[in-house]
């Protein structure tokens, strides 16, 4: 992969986007992070989660959350990042499952200049992680700290 581009507050205009490269998601990674994790059924052990509601093993949903974040490094365009503030309004529409490839696309939302910190700006981000076939499978909004020129 190139060198990112380094973003710093003035460059996230409303509109902006990137998209990363995709992640193919295992089958061991996650039953080690299941039973690490999340000992559910769904996670852990393949032949129960064959007869549970999902119909086969599926990720659990802070893998998927911690994929996102390594998404987020592999971007072509990394900000000048002071400090994740949190996220907002996270969702699962589908599961994760086994061979599944995602890829991350981020769209700025709105930047606003920080009041107490006149050398920092806040982004907000739209997250969105689909599959291979174009589903979503986690959706939130990112607010995150960024150095100004």
């Amino acid at each position: 992969m190139a060198e990112a581009s380094v973003f710093y507050f003035e460059d996230f205009e409303p509109g902006w986007s990137s998209q990363s490269p995709e992640y193919l998601v295992t089958e061991e990674e996650i039953l080690e992070f299941g039973r690490r994790f999340d000992p559910r059924p769904f996670h852990i052990d393949p032949e129960e989660a064959a007869r549970s509601h999902f119909g086969g093993l599926v990720a659990p949903g802070c893998l998927v959350f911690c994929i996102r974040s390594w998404l987020g490094v592999q971007l072509p365009v990394q900000p000048a990042l002071v400090a994740g503030l949190g996220a907002e309004e996270m969702n699962l529409p589908n599961p994760v499952r086994p061979g599944d490839r995602l890829a991350l696309r981020i769209e700025c939302l709105e930047r606003r200049a920080s009041r107490s910190r006149t050398d920092r700006g806040i982004v907000r981000l739209d997250n969105v992680i689909s599959n291979q076939r174009g589903e979503p499978v986690l959706t939130m909004i990112a607010s995150i700290l960024v150095e100004r020129r």
